[in-house]
């Protein structure tokens, strides 16, 4: 009787030692981001820089004048790595910011002045011996016509892997990826220039394959637009009911540039048990305004976040756009979140199977076993 009942308990340990590796299968196969770079990269600042105090290049230049920039990289690991150098112009991306990267990004129809043009760097490749700092140059050049404003953009310093480098343990996959970004701005004077925002096209399109109507915002003037707020309404001409409203007071847009703003029309985010309504054919309505730099003793004010804002600027726009009702149809078709259903959870499936078979085979073991000894 003790074998029989060790044989049980051996078969019963054996089906939950299947059970935990299943799910620790299912469960730590994932990718862990790390956290550190290794190198560092510091920026020498030059006699003409206007404000010592700031961790980038902002730089005073008379017409057609040159200089070097020189920057320090420092290699903190023991073994040897190869850092790419790269610039790009400043740009504002789809959600209002400003970075420096220009890939896949059209030159907007106001820049008279792409720094792109007027930044040399010799060295694109650089390799660094263990423990060990470099110096690296880049050449710059300030264009003649270029009187008033900024040229903006930002040199990005990148460790070069290998395609699809990563390190394992223990199932666990580590991708390092680490980019520096020294931005440059050069003027050929400080006095102040006024942004001038301008708004084009408005549409009905997705973001992430969501629907969303967007009002694309185009900064025509050298100079950056600091604390930009914008609230923004649609409305169906026909239908004031159907309404799609949307802020957001936390925006900077680079030099000549522009971007698209986005009013979500679908859920964004977890879904939950909602689905979106689908976007509607016909005549629609765009009213936004814009507010920029903030200033306490600026003309213009908002509330933010329950709070009264100054700003030093302010635009106000309208646009009507139709939206055709094949184009509804093919935005609505694309949209997961119409129409929403909840996708099959085939972990908690395939666990419950297990549970059952589980309880199937402990039930048989027990019958079989009662079985034998009734004949004993």
């Amino acid at each position: 009787m003790i074998e029989k009942k060790n044989s049980v308990y051996n078969i019963l340990g054996k089906i939950g030692l299947v059970l935990v590796l299943v799910f620790s299968l299912c469960y730590c196969s994932k990718n862990i981001y790390a956290s550190s770079s290794n190198f560092n990269v510091n920026p020498v600042t030059p006699e003409n820089q206007i404000d010592k105090s700031l961790g980038y290049f902002n730089l005073l230049m008379n017409p057609e004048a040159e200089q070097n920039l020189t920057f320090n990289l420092n290699n903190t690991t023991s073994k040897s790595i190869t850092v790419d150098m790269s610039f790009s112009r400043s740009t504002t991306n789809d959600n209002g910011l400003a970075i420096y990267d220009s890939a896949g990004k059209t030159k907007d129809s106001s820049l008279q002045y792409n720094i792109e043009d007027y930044v040399e760097i010799p060295k694109k490749e650089i390799t660094i011996s263990a423990h060990s700092q470099v110096t690296v140059t880049a050449k710059i050049k300030m264009p003649q016509g270029a009187n008033s404003g900024v040229l903006a953009g930002g040199f990005a310093f990148k460790e070069k892997k290998s395609k699809n480098q990563e390190s394992t343990s223990k199932g666990v996959s580590i991708t390092n990826e680490y980019r520096y970004v020294i931005a440059l701005v050069i003027q050929q004077d400080t006095q102040k220039v006024s942004p001038q925002l301008k708004m084009n096209d408005a549409k009905a399109t997705q973001v992430n394959s969501r629907n969303v109507f967007t009002a694309n915002l185009q900064n025509m003037s050298p100079t950056y637009l600091q604390d930009m707020n914008a609230k923004a309404t649609v409305k169906n001409v026909n239908n004031p009911e159907i309404k799609y409203s949307f802020e957001n007071s936390d925006m900077k847009m680079a030099p000549n540039s522009n971007f698209n703003f986005a009013i979500p029309v679908s859920i964004q985010g977890n879904m939950k048990d909602q689905t979106s309504k689908a976007l509607e054919p016909g005549k629609y309505h765009l009213t936004m305004t814009v507010y920029g730099v903030k200033n306490t003793n600026g003309t213009y004010e908002s509330t933010v976040d329950g709070k009264a804002v100054k700003y030093e600027y302010k635009w106000e726009f309208e646009k009507e756009f139709e939206i055709a009702e094949e184009k509804a149809q093919k935005l609505n078709q694309s949209d997961p979140t119409v129409h929403y259903k909840e996708p099959i959870n085939w972990l908690m499936i395939i666990g419950i199977a297990l549970i059952l078979i589980i309880l199937l085979l402990i039930f048989l073991i027990f019958s079989r076993k009662r079985n034998k000894d009734s004949h004993q």
